[in-house]
């Protein structure tokens, strides 16, 4: 287990990342199995940790024009563009959006653009 310290920031590798990520999947599922709220800052967590832990925090929230992305749920999505939570998550992939921690989160720019050119 490697846990290093650094100014303001803590710095995990190997086993430390599957023990973090385990403590937050239990936290999150005990606070839902109790009706509970989870906060944003576990979700958050848990979304970085989803695809290994390891990517560069600045590439996941620049969207493809490189301004910082705005990313909302397949139930934000499905609001917006008035159609149903299972279509918000067919259409999520053609919208540019990523799976984290198995739910779809895509750019709310890239949904308005999207709304733009279907009423067009």
């Amino acid at each position: 287990m490697s846990v290093q310290r650094l100014d303001g920031v803590v710095l995990l590798s190997g086993d430390s990342i599957d023990a973090v990520r385990f403590a937050v999947r239990v936290t999150i599922a005990a606070r839902q199995r109790n009706g509970q709220r989870v906060p944003p800052e576990i979700t958050e967590l848990a979304r970085q940790l989803a695809v290994y832990g390891q990517q560069d925090t600045a590439s996941q929230t620049m969207n493809n024009a490189g301004v910082q992305a705005d990313w909302i749920s397949t139930q934000e999505v499905a609001r917006m563009l008035d159609i149903s939570n299972r279509q918000a998550r067919r259409l999520a992939p053609q919208l540019g959006g990523t799976l984290h921690a198995g739910r779809w989160l895509i750019d709310r720019t890239a949904v308005t653009n999207y709304q733009k050119r279907t009423a067009a």
